[in-house]
């Protein structure tokens, strides 16, 4: 009895340090989004189609143009399908051309390139990761933490890779 007992201690120990904290789902969610965007401009490039991208309440979602010329979201078999938060991150300021972006409007990326500088905070626990892109469709990561580390000090920033 006494090792049956051990034995589930030791397991939920295990389940709890395997699921991921706050920091890391934020840390996830932007990398995962970075790549969806410079995935979206380059195929933008290759294909000759113009591919938007929005933010919601929830997560984002990209689109791309119907055959009568409206903005439709991709289909859930996509990789560019509505993804959601799961409630552990979350958007803070995004920017284009550094103002702030209009509730409901899409950023596109055309053949060409985006229409201007793209700037989205992700933030999840103490830890907030800035992507950054410019028209060429290129996504860098910062990572911050409101700028204070732990011991009350100005946080060092990291940059990161989107891949």
């Amino acid at each position: 009895m006494v090792v049956v007992v051990i034995i589930a201690v030791l397991s939920s120990m295990l389940v709890i340090a395997a699921i991921p904290g706050d920091a890391a789902q934020a840390d996830k969610e932007a990398r995962r989004l970075a790549a969806l965007l410079e995935l979206a401009s380059a195929e933008a490039r290759a294909s000759g189609q113009s591919i938007a991208w929005s933010p919601e309440g929830d997560g984002y979602s990209f689109w791309q143009k119907a055959d009568d010329g409206e903005w439709t979201p991709f289909p859930d078999t996509s990789v560019y399908r509505h993804r959601s938060f799961d409630g552990r991150a979350a958007f803070g300021e995004i920017l284009l051309d550094a103002r702030v972006l209009p509730q409901g409007e899409r950023i596109t990326m055309s053949p060409f390139g985006t229409r201007g500088l793209i700037e989205a905070t992700i933030a999840g626990g103490n830890t907030q990761i800035t992507l950054r892109g410019g028209v060429l469709g290129r996504i860098s990561l910062q990572r911050g933490n409101d700028g204070k580390s732990d011991s009350g000090r100005p946080a060092a920033r990291g940059r990161l890779h989107a891949g």
